[in-house]
Parts: structure tokens; C-alpha cells; sequence
């Protein structure tokens, strides 16, 4: 495709083995996750993996959450939890449950239109504005807080019954480390707060002022705060003063086992014929940049492509993705195939991709979050081709060797990695190109870390 392509460059250099610490004595931990199996939202991957391997580092388990929804359910992911590991549910009020009905009512007698903001008849714009209004004097922290009363009296009953050393806290939603505050006000226990995403306020003065507080609440109630990445840690080092000490970076993660099993079978099911990049997840207007109308300019600049390459998207696409599906160059070469509910069919179609598309396209997550996709593609081992600014994606992308990297919104760097991609994948090979880097990644190794954070919060609370 080009004479500048470079292949991909591997590094023999490892980074030492973790070895886990026999604990001396089981310790219990009241794990608050509002996402748990067999419910399937982003959380649930890392808080199955995490309360999985707590046990082997000391910490005993118990999981209050809500009930099994009616939802996407994801059962398979409770058979990797130890019997042990007791999970107490309780009923939550659906506080938002008005809106969909609300919203249809009005519909049927015209209002609430899908057009753009400025052509917004005036009486839709004021419903938009009533119902903002509503959601951020009702929805406080959010639309999780008819969980709070039903999960705070259960923990109080499971604390009274037995008392905890330990609370751990996640979030979002918001609802979690509410109660996780009211604990520590409570009784004193030890708590962790973990923070998975950024904790974004709405963009309403008064609402804004009032999260702002109850964020500093927390983060002066808790013993340890957690979060995925080195940058968050430094934001909320220079937003809230949040001591050093304090603050602890656990990765999100993946599970080996996972993909083991797919590397023992041979099944293809992708057509070998063509050259496949492949996106994994629901694709956000915001996120996938100038990706596609690169495409769409290299695709014009060598008509070959058409017939050769095609991009698989596992997932929801935003409808501007859609639009690109179904008309213009590309709508030959984007095959949308939906949610795959099994796993292990997911993980196979990575393996089977010549490249595996990253769209983290919005620069507050580009630089505070890191998807949780992204360590399935390092363990897979396939190329990566991520769209994103500064921060946690880009630096794993790069410290792993495991592809390119290039600004969401370049699109002429877009069409020159895509050329780097055409041109030095690899073909028959699986498994990451820095191995033990990537191991580190392994939920067991991740519980270890957040064991350790759980030891030196009830070390320094005695």
C-alpha cells in the first residue's frame, strides 16, 4: 500500500511476574455494586472478576446489589463466581420510570419530535427544559437513588447481624458510594470508594454546585479512593485535594481463562478472503472521529479497497455510523452483525480480525478513562487501531506495542495508519506481542492490587 509501512515493532523486555502473599487471616469485605451479574452493563465484568479472586488474597466477599433486572442478562458470568461469595439482592424503585410514558403521551398528540435543536418547535423546547429541570431536582446524585433506602437498610441488617472490616464502594452508577457514606458515618468501618469512570457533573449551576459538594464529602469520608487510571488520580489530586495517600490506581481487566478456551478451537467466522477491521461495542456519536470519512477518502483514492477490506462492527452504531452503512462508498464494506450474547463468540471474531478498531474519541474520557474493550484486544493479540487523544488508552496502546494510535479528528493521520494497517498486519499469529505486560492485566492480579488497598485502609483505620 505505501512505502513508508512499518511492521509492527515487539520488545523482548518483560515486566517482573506479580507473586501472590499467602494471607494469614480472612477478612470481610461488604462489596456495594448497584451492576452485578447475572444483570450484563460494563461494571459487571470487573466486579465478577474482582470479587471472584478476593478470597485466594485474604478477603472474604459479600455483594449487596440490586435484583436481576428484565434486561440484558448475562448468567454464564455467575459460574465464575466461588460458591462462597454470598450475593444478598434487594428491590430498588425505578425513580425515572415516568418518563418513557410521559414522553409517549405527548408523542401521540405531536410533541417531542426527533428534529434538530433549532427546529425545535418553542413547546418542545420547554418540555426538554421542564424535564431537565425535573431529573436534576429529583435524580440527586442520579436516577439510581430509589436503590439507596432499600440497600442502606440492608446493609445496616448485615453489619448488625455481623460486622464488616471492610465496605467497597463502586461507581456509577452514583447511588453506591452514597451508602458507602452513610456506613462510615454510621458505624466507622473502613471504606473504599472506587471511582470506574469520571464523575462528570450536569452542566446546571445549582446541580453542579451541590454534586461538587457531595463529591468532597466523599472523598473525605472514605479511607482510600480508587480509580482505573493515573489521570484521574492527578484530577482529582489538583480538583479536590484529594491526598496522595489517599488515591489508588486497580486496572480494569480480563479474564485468561476466557481466552484460553478460544484459542483451542480452529472456527473462522469471518470470510478469509478479505482483509477485516473489526469494532467491538456500541459506537457513540462523539467517539469514532473522522474515522469513517477517512475511509471513505482512502476507499476513493485506491478503488481496489472496496472489494478487499470490510469493517465488522459487534454492537449499536451511533445513526451517523448507520448512514455510512447504507449508502456512499462504504455501505459494501461496513457489515453491522448486532450484540453477540455469547462471550466466546465475541472473542473469536477478535481473534479472527486482522485489526481491531478502538474509538475513544471524546477528550475528557480520552484522557480521564480507559474502555474496558481495550484489555480484551491487548490479551486477543491482534493489531489495534485506536482513535483517541492523551491519556489511558493511547499510553496501553503504545507501552504494549500492540498497534497505532492516531487523533480522532486527523484524518489525514487516520488514512496514514490505515495505510500502516493494510500494509504490516500479521498474519497466523495470536497472543500479545509483550506478554507479561499484558498478564498483568488478569483479573487475579488485579484483586491482588485491590486486596492490598483493602489491607492498608484497615491498617491505617486502627
Amino acid at each position: 500500500m505505501s512505502a513508508d509501512c512499518k511492521p509492527l515493532v515487539t520488545d523482548p523486555s518483560e515486566t517482573p511476574t506479580m507473586t501472590a502473599s499467602v494471607p494469614s487471616q480472612t477478612k470481610r469485605a461488604l462489596v456495594v455494586s448497584y451492576d452485578f451479574p447475572p444483570n450484563r452493563t460494563s461494571a459487571v465484568y470487573r466486579m465478577t472478576g474482582l470479587t471472584r479472586y478476593l478470597p485466594k488474597f485474604g478477603w472474604q466477599p459479600t455483594v449487596l446489589t440490586i435484583r436481576a433486572g428484565e434486561g440484558s442478562q448475562e448468567p454464564k458470568l455467575l459460574e465464575k463466581l466461588p460458591p462462597d461469595v454470598h450475593v444478598v439482592r434487594t428491590r430498588h424503585i425505578r425513580v425515572n420510570g415516568w418518563e418513557n410514558r410521559a414522553a409517549s403521551a405527548v408523542q401521540t398528540v405531536g410533541g417531542l419530535q426527533s428534529t434538530p435543536d433549532v427546529l425545535q418547535p418553542r413547546f418542545d423546547r420547554y418540555l426538554r427544559s421542564v424535564a431537565d429541570l425535573v431529573r436534576s431536582t429529583l435524580y440527586f446524585p442520579d436516577e439510581t437513588v430509589g436503590w439507596v433506602p432499600f440497600a442502606l437498610a440492608k446493609a445496616i441488617q448485615l453489619y448488625r447481624k455481623q460486622p464488616f472490616d471492610l465496605v467497597y464502594t463502586t461507581t456509577p452508577p452514583r447511588s453506591a458510594p452514597v451508602i458507602g457514606f452513610l456506613l462510615k458515618v454510621l458505624y466507622g468501618v473502613p471504606w473504599v470508594c472506587e471511582f470506574m469512570d469520571p464523575w462528570y457533573p450536569p452542566k446546571g449551576r445549582l446541580r453542579s454546585k451541590s454534586e461538587d459538594r457531595l463529591q468532597t464529602s466523599l472523598f473525605r469520608k472514605a479511607d482510600r479512593v480508587v480509580v482505573m487510571v493515573k489521570q484521574h488520580a492527578e484530577e482529582l489530586r489538583r480538583s479536590f485535594h484529594v491526598p496522595t495517600e489517599k488515591l489508588a490506581v486497580v486496572r480494569n481487566g480480563f479474564f485468561e481463562e476466557d481466552f484460553v478456551s478460544v484459542e483451542t478451537t480452529q472456527q473462522n467466522p469471518l470470510d478469509p478472503r478479505h482483509f477485516h477491521f473489526s469494532h467491538f461495542g456500541s459506537i457513540y456519536p462523539d467517539n469514532h472521529g473522522n474515522f469513517f470519512s477517512a475511509l471513505t477518502e482512502l476507499v476513493r483514492e485506491s478503488p481496489e479497497l472496496k472489494e478487499w477490506i470490510r469493517v465488522n462492527i459487534v454492537g449499536f452504531p451511533c445513526e451517523s455510523v448507520l448512514r455510512y452503512a447504507r449508502e456512499g462508498e462504504l455501505k459494501d464494506i461496513i457489515q453491522i452483525h448486532g450484540f453477540f450474547p455469547n462471550r466466546a463468540d465475541a472473542l473469536q471474531m477478535m481473534r479472527a480480525s486482522h485489526c481491531l478498531l478502538l474509538f475513544w474519541g471524546r477528550p475528557d474520557f480520552s484522557r480521564l478513562a480507559v474502555a474496558g474493550k481495550t484489555y480484551d484486544y491487548l490479551r486477543v493479540g491482534r493489531p489495534i487501531l485506536a482513535l483517541t487523544y492523551e491519556g489511558g488508552v493511547k499510553e496501553l496502546v503504545e507501552e504494549a506495542q500492540a498497534g497505532w494510535v492516531a487523533p480522532p479528528e486527523n484524518t489525514e493521520a487516520i488514512k496514514q495508519a490505515l495505510r500502516a494497517v493494510l500494509c504490516s498486519h500479521r498474519e497466523n499469529v495470536s497472543g500479545p506481542f509483550k506478554p507479561e505486560f499484558v498478564a498483568q492485566f488478569r483479573w487475579d492480579r488485579q484483586a491482588e492490587n485491590l486486596a492490598r488497598v483493602f489491607d492498608e485502609a484497615v491498617s491505617d483505620d486502627r
